[in-house]
């Protein structure tokens, strides 16, 4: 019979997953809202964190990757101001502001994926295990509409302009001698 060894790492792998409780990872899921924004503008992630397993979830830190150079100075603050400290079983965050970045200007238009975000914790108050995770797309618009009043008042400023551009036409250039 040829077995091979079992490596290092493989014993590390089970030996950390055996650490964690089942319930614990199996039972954490991370559900993210649809993600998007224009070019200058700041942008928040908002998702649910939702543990259905007996046991207790600790939320302990989240870890987020942005795919794109375009997007930039992410911030984790939104998730220690609103994630729970823990999940007890069939229990949720709610949907929450987990964390926000900026669209750099001058972005173009279109849908960037390749963005990730883990939500970290275990049972123990200071564990780092990776609950749950889950990849986002950001859909960033491209130029600004503008609002229907703005161009309403833009219409009648140029109406006014053309009205007194006529006016003046019509008025003659040297008075009558009598």
């Amino acid at each position: 019979m040829n077995r091979k060894p079992w490596s290092l790492v493989r014993i590390a792998t089970l030996s950390a997953l055996a650490l964690l409780p089942a319930g614990v990872r199996a039972d954490t899921q991370l559900t993210l809202a649809s993600v998007s924004g224009s070019a200058g503008e700041d942008v928040t992630v908002y998702g649910t964190i939702s543990h259905t397993g007996a046991g207790t979830a600790n939320l302990n830190a989240e870890d987020f990757t942005l795919g794109s150079s375009h997007f930039v100075e992410g911030q984790v603050v939104d998730f220690f101001n609103n994630a729970p400290f823990f999940l007890t079983g069939d229990s949720d965050s709610g949907l929450i502001a987990l964390f926000s970045f900026a669209i750099a200007p001058g972005t173009a238009g279109g849908i960037y994926a390749g963005n990730s975000l883990e939500i970290l914790g275990g049972p123990g108050i200071f564990d780092q295990n990776i609950l749950a995770a889950a990849n986002f797309s950001v859909d960033v618009k491209s130029g600004t509409v503008p609002e229907p009043g703005s161009l309403a008042l833009l219409f009648v400023g140029l109406g006014l302009a053309i009205l007194a551009a006529s006016k003046r036409r019509l008025r003659p250039r040297f008075p009558a001698i009598v």
